[in-house]
């Protein structure tokens, strides 16, 4: 092949991505680009590859590799390194198969790498139409040469392995007004199970099943009984047709039985008790299904809290294991919650082995209010998604958890239902300063062996080595490996970015590899975070050559129209009618916006971690500006809501307004009030399609 011809391909390449089509591959795959469906049953005795979330269906990170042990852990060192183009909080659990490694990206994009030395072999990049809360995705599902992933607008899609190429797309939420999908897509069997979020958004929780070789539902359960179903009068009224109880984090899955365990979280509204007092079944639980038959059916099911108002979902992902108990082997599963809650059950009978409190619990008892209520743990805190892990080697479980308390403050105690809004009494509190602690649990007592604090928040779950070795993270972005037996620290290495992605283990050319991704902190921002330094895929071997560094070269952040549309602006829906705001306002609040806001929202508005202000998936939610002024004073910034000044947030109004292309009224002359609403903000619609900013007196309206 000539040079030209070549540098001609690789530019055709490079246009692909750039208009966002499934780029060609830029490696070959000459294995088996997935695994069968039947290999992920077996996939406990492949520590070669990690090809499910959790490397299996237990939901227990453990790995049998041998070749990292404590006399030389200290000599790992970085591999490589491959930059990410969608930066974001990055959640995923890097799946590997055959050398090649998946991943999902915050906006559902999908990357494919060479497990080796991280060169990209494909992106399928993804633009969602809508982000009701936080731009996350957990990971992706493989099998049948096929990659699977569930994303924020409630798609279901399967693409080739090989190529990257969209092979079907099906909807999966029931009701996207209010739900979303951000957990990994879990095959099983011949299905791709998947749960929704949007518990905050006023959603009724459901776990949906389709089929792999073409999307088709198979079933669904809905974590909220209806009229008629048995848990139905756990629920005041009509409160259960917004009672939240979604199933956001993840799931494990009994093989010999064919159980699924599910844990539903919060009811709602979040952080309002009033009109849904009891105990508004299935939040705030873990639940045992039966999905042998056609449709799921309740085998049974423990309630962690009750009159839950501060947020306390079970987001520990639950994890199956079998543990010494008083001297006698039994099946268990362990699961925890935002409260700080770790819970071991008997994994048949649901029956309680040992319950206990792993964090500061001051103030959970006593009801969020109008002047605020002090409360430990804070909604960030806790023990978040990424599960512990079980040392069969001690007999011990070992969990991280964030110390960070926060005062509980609302604005109703009667809040509206608005599709697409948070369903909340108030913003959730402002981030503190958190730390965190891995927590060593002896499964036979019950009792606390040892704790290890640690600097930062911890989130980023265990995983545990047949040497005895357990690693585990923090967001400040450190990584470490501690004795899994004595809490011993052997290594720790800073990453540069913050960490809320679990570790991956795997095998190739004769070298074990650690794996995690790394990003922003995004909603999980507490003020002492060192600075992110983007988005990544770092990858540690032992004694390794000098680090492979890998630009993003070939990425695009987002495809260039949303889930594959082919919607142009000229399609959009523009905003209706005019508010007061000036062109002074305008240009103050670009600037509080850059500073206090951007790092969220993204520079353009775009959304990051937090949803768009501006675009389709903005225009998704049709509010009206009087909806828009509450969203941002209450819930803006994100880790910090109400701490503007009332000038500040006219000026950030004005600043939104002016970019969602609101005419201004009164000749641009009357200023965005500081303080109250305008009955006239309701008349005011906000659209889908995106103005300029100026400062030079325009009064906008040009899309782009």
């Amino acid at each position: 092949m000539g040079r030209s011809t070549w540098l001609l391909i690789q530019a055709f390449c490079l246009a692909l991505a750039v208009v966002g089509v499934t780029t060609i591959a830029l490696a070959a795959n000459t294995a088996q680009p997935s695994p069968g469906a039947d290999t992920l049953l077996h996939a406990g005795q492949d520590d070669a590859d990690w090809i499910l979330p959790a490397k299996t269906y237990s939901g227990n990170r453990l790995t049998a590799l041998t070749q990292i042990d404590k006399t030389n852990v200290a000599t790992l060192r970085m591999a490589w390194r491959t930059n990410i183009a969608d930066d974001g909080e990055q959640e995923a659990s890097p799946i590997v198969w055959n050398g090649t490694m998946y991943l999902s990206t915050p906006h559902d994009g999908v990357l494919a790498l060479d497990a080796s030395d991280g060169k990209l072999r494909w992106q399928t990049p993804y633009n969602p139409k809508y982000v009701l809360l936080y731009a996350v995705n957990r990971g992706v599902g493989v099998a049948e040469d096929k990659v699977f992933i569930a994303t924020q607008d409630c798609r279901v899609i399967a693409l080739a392995a090989a190529t990257g190429k969209e092979l079907w797309n099906v909807q999966g939420c029931r009701d996207p007004s209010n739900s979303f999908y951000s957990m990994a897509a879990y095959v099983y069997k011949n299905a791709i199970i998947v749960g929704t979020g949007g518990g905050d958004n006023g959603t009724i929780g459901l776990v949906s099943a389709f089929r792999i070789t073409d999307g088709k539902r198979l079933w669904d359960w809905q974590s909220i009984p209806g009229p008629g179903q048995p848990g139905h009068d756990t629920w005041p009224g009509d409160s259960w047709k917004h009672g939240g109880g979604a199933v956001w984090s993840g799931l494990a899955v009994d093989q010999k039985t064919d159980t699924l365990f599910v844990a539903p979280g919060n009811p709602g509204p979040d952080m309002v008790l009033k009109g849904r007092e009891g105990k508004n079944l299935y939040t705030d639980s873990l639940v045992a299904l039966d999905i042998s038959g056609p449709t799921p059916k309740i085998k049974w099911y423990y309630q962690i809290l009750q009159n839950d108002s501060h947020d306390d979902d079970p987001a520990m992902i639950p994890v199956l294991f079998e543990g010494q108990v008083d001297g006698q082997t039994r099946p268990l599963v362990a699961i925890g919650d935002k409260a700080g809650n770790f819970v071991l059950l008997d994994r048949k009978t649901g029956k309680v082995a040992h319950r206990l409190a792993l964090d500061d619990q001051t103030g959970l008892d006593t009801q969020p209010s109008l002047d605020g209520t002090k409360a430990c743990p804070n909604h960030g805190g806790g023990i978040e998604w990424n599960s512990g892990a079980y040392d069969r080697n001690s007999n011990s479980f070992l969990v991280p958890s964030t110390e960070e308390c926060a005062v509980w403050k609302i604005a109703s105690d009667a809040p509206q239902y608005i599709p697409g809004q948070p369903y909340t009494g108030g913003p959730l509190p402002k981030r503190q300063n958190g730390t965190g602690v891995l927590t060593s649990i002896d499964v036979s007592t019950g009792k606390i062996r040892w704790r290890k604090p640690l600097p930062y928040p911890a989130e980023g779950g265990v995983l545990i080595t047949a040497t005895g070795l357990a690693f585990t993270s923090d967001v400040g972005g450190n990584i470490y490996a501690f004795d899994a037996a004595s809490g011993r620290e052997y290594w720790k290495d800073f990453t540069g970015s913050a960490i809320v992605a679990p570790i991956s283990a795997y095998s190739l050319h004769g070298s074990e590899y650690l794996a995690v991704v790394v990003g922003e902190a995004g909603n999980q921002q507490t003020p002492n975070l060192p600075k992110s330094q983007g988005s990544r895929v770092i990858t540690y071997r032992l004694a390794a050559a000098p680090t492979i560094v890998n630009d993003a070269t070939g990425q695009v952040a987002l495809a260039s129209t949303a889930n594959g549309g082919g919607e142009s602006a000229g399609t959009l829906a523009e905003s209706t009618g005019s508010a007061p705001y000036t062109q002074q306002q305008v240009a103050q609040g670009s600037e509080v916006y850059a500073k206090s806001c951007a790092l969220c929202h993204g520079a353009n508005l775009q959304g990051l971690s937090a949803p768009a202000l501006t675009g389709a998936g903005f225009g998704h939610s049709h509010l009206n500006a009087s909806q828009l002024r509450s969203v941002v004073t209450q819930t803006m910034p994100l880790t910090a809501p109400g701490s503007l000044k009332p000038d500040d947030y006219a000026a950030v109004m004005a600043f939104l307004l002016s970019y969602d292309c609101v005419r201004p009224s009164g000749d641009g002359r009357q200023p965005f009030p500081t303080g109250g609403d305008l009955p006239a903000l309701q008349q005011v619609t906000l659209g889908a399609t995106t103005c300029a900013p100026s400062n030079k007196g325009s009064t906008g309206g040009g899309s782009q």
